[in-house]
């Protein structure tokens, strides 16, 4: 699964939580894309993961 499609998991969730925040309308988008990394457990510093041939690899702990 890539991170677009994860991340389409949880912004609507996202939104309704960052929506009640006093946020300017410029910072909204913003604010919606970092708590749905959160929530999907991505790192906000997240840089796209190279290809894995093992599908195991990605969840070592």
């Amino acid at each position: 699964m890539n991170i677009e499609a994860l991340l389409e998991d949880y912004i609507q969730d996202a939104f309704e939580i960052v929506s009640a925040w006093d946020l300017p309308d410029d910072e909204l988008p913003d604010a919606v894309n970092a708590q749905a990394r959160l929530m999907a457990g991505i790192p906000l510093d997240h840089t796209a993961l190279p290809s894995c041939t093992d599908p195991y690899l990605t969840l070592q702990f």
